[in-house]
């Protein structure tokens, strides 16, 4: 059995493979000196600025968003920041009844097609604001009658120079391609626009704590979780509700700083037609969400399982499966920026593993410029 501890991740498991000192003390070295790891780890200190420079403008806005009382909101992004929008969904839904679906950028960037939307609230989010695609897209949402809500980190992008009103993700410059902080960070804003906009004042109260728990989550130890994915190929990353969120950024970050094929799946999609994929050995991760879907998750766990899958739930033990520690947020609408953040610290220790760069995956750049 091999033992190892790489900048906080540890792993001692039957699955690990010998590795000599040095080779571990490089990585050690390496792993906490990429940018991806260091912006990362601003994320705790960044969202409790956040949460205190926005207070006073998210007010404003949700007065505003009162008196239009939108009927429903279309959300318009790309990559980790259409993620975020899935978050998005799920909150809007949950919390305030309000239908919440995505926007397709190519209606209007390429079909150059007039969508009515009367009574909307068009969410933008994007870490540059400078997609072609998006812009497009948000200029024919306000032609379409849409009110237009930009969440964006650079405030003097196009996207917030276009909007009726900006809510600033305010993280800093994300320079690793791999978004990170960025995206936490959105989520954060819109859980932040959710809760004061529903007039939920245990869920504002939670948000200060966040920052707290975001920073207990950059500790934990996944030490397993390292040892069974370091050689993967494929993996299925499940989550459902609101937890979709997370475990389709996780499963972006695998193929990003990994070259790893994965998926982020509903739980309940599962079996429809991914099941056929697992065989003995196959690695799935699991998202505890702490709230109505957990049984849900437990149960296709439980059957992942019985197929023969390698099975990791972050958070909540399910028997015959690894469990990887997280810490539990005040509210549960709080977890997938949870998993997230241990997340990160992993999926960037795993990419150096297999010798990659974190910070410049190939074939990728910082700015996705679609039309």
């Amino acid at each position: 059995m091999a033992s190892m501890a790489i900048g906080g991740i540890s792993a001692s498991s039957p699955d690990a493979m010998e590795t000599n000192a040095l080779e571990l003390d490089a990585l050690a070295m390496n792993m906490s000196a990429t940018q991806m790891y260091q912006e990362a780890a601003e994320i705790p200190q960044r969202i409790g600025q956040q949460h205190s420079r926005n207070a006073a403008l998210v007010a404003r806005i949700v007065g505003g968003l009162k008196s239009i009382s939108p009927n429903f909101i279309v959300t318009c992004a790309r990559g980790s920041s259409d993620h975020a929008a899935t978050y998005a969904k799920y909150l809007f839904e949950t919390r305030m009844g309000l239908a919440c679906c995505s926007f397709a950028p190519s209606v209007a960037s390429i079909y150059a097609a007039q969508t009515h939307l009367q009574g909307a609230v068009c969410i933008a989010i994007s870490q540059s604001g400078r997609s072609p695609d998006i812009l497009s897209a948000c200029e024919a949402a306000k032609a379409g009658g849409a009110y237009l809500l930009a969440i964006v980190n650079d405030e003097a992008s196009p996207l917030a120079s276009l909007a009726d009103d900006v809510l600033p993700i305010s993280v800093g410059a994300e320079i690793s391609v791999p978004a990170t902080k960025s995206c936490i960070g959105a989520m954060s804003v819109l859980y932040h626009l959710c809760a004061k906009w529903c007039g939920q004042n245990n869920a504002c109260d939670a948000l200060a704590h966040l920052p707290e728990t975001l920073a207990e989550a950059w500790l934990q130890d996944w030490s397993y979780a390292f040892a069974l994915m370091r050689e993967a190929r494929q993996a299925l990353v499940l989550g459902r509700g609101i937890g979709l969120a997370g475990a389709q950024e996780a499963a972006l970050k695998l193929k990003e700083t990994c070259t790893i094929q994965a998926e982020g799946y509903s739980a309940a999609e599962v079996r429809h037609g991914p099941l056929s994929m697992i065989d003995k050995g196959f690695p799935v991760l699991a998202i505890a969400s702490f709230d109505a879907s957990q049984r849900s998750i437990d149960s296709v766990s439980k059957e992942l399982l019985e197929c023969g899958a390698r099975v990791l739930v972050a958070g909540e033990p399910v028997e015959g499966a690894i469990c990887l520690p997280m810490p539990r947020a005040i509210h549960a609408d709080l977890q997938p920026l949870v998993f997230l953040q241990s997340f990160y610290k992993f999926a960037n220790a795993l990419s150096l593993y297999r010798g990659l760069d974190p910070d410049r995956p190939r074939n990728l750049s910082k700015v996705t410029k679609t039309l």
